[in-house]
């Protein structure tokens, strides 16, 4: 009777035939019943991301792909609102802060300060796609917070350019890199949707620096 490798040896296994077989390749880790478990296929929204790639383009099926800054994928359960452009997520290791990445919702207040028209209707907005829903977040790079900062979906729909499209976002101009958001956020003006519908809105740097 043929005896079974150890768990360690088939979990190598399987991560150098998906390493060597692909260019762009995911293991979630998750628990069932207590235990650690290592799938090809999404096992549950605290499951997290093992991710293995190269320089080379991932496969044409991907439904989304990570731009050349990425350097993570986060997966799990919205669990808080903190304002238009702010959420935080459960996984399976623990909590996770995340600014959506190239956008800027209007100001909300924090700890006193005051407030942009529209950044508690930005903030009700959001709450209402992505709250106590499954996220996938491909992250682009860690701020000066501590924050994961990247492009948030959930069913599949992109949530940034959701903001920028219906008029509760900018394009954070500093950091944009796509330009179908400048053409979203061009044509949510000339609607003068969302916060576009006031006379002047005032671009949320700029707020900040006269509100500090």
């Amino acid at each position: 009777m043929e005896r079974q490798a150890p768990k360690f040896m088939k979990l190598f296994a399987l991560v150098l035939i998906i390493f060597s077989t692909n260019l762009y390749a995911e293991v979630y880790k998750c628990t069932q019943d207590n235990r650690q478990i290592y799938s090809q296929e999404p096992c549950g929204i605290d499951a997290t991301v093992v991710k293995f790639e190269n320089q080379s383009k991932p496969k044409e099926h991907e439904q989304h792909v990570l731009s050349a800054k990425s350097i993570k994928v986060i997966t799990g359960k919205v669990i808080r609102v903190i304002d238009g452009d702010t959420i935080v997520i459960q996984t399976y290791a623990g909590k996770e802060k995340i600014r959506f990445a190239q956008i800027d919702a209007p100001e909300t207040s924090h700890f006193g300060s005051r407030s942009q028209p529209y950044g508690k209707e930005a903030g009700q907005y959001l709450r209402k796609l992505v709250m106590n829903q499954s996220a996938r977040v491909e992250v682009e790079t860690i701020d000066q917070y501590g924050r994961n900062v990247g492009t948030v979906y959930v069913d599949g729909n992109n949530v940034n350019i959701a903001l920028v499209k219906n008029g509760f976002a900018w394009v954070y101009r500093q950091y944009d890199h796509d330009s179908t958001l400048i053409d979203l956020e061009k044509a949510a003006r000339s609607k003068r949707i969302g916060l576009w519908s006031l006379d002047n809105p005032i671009y949320p740097p700029d707020f900040r620096k006269v509100n500090k």
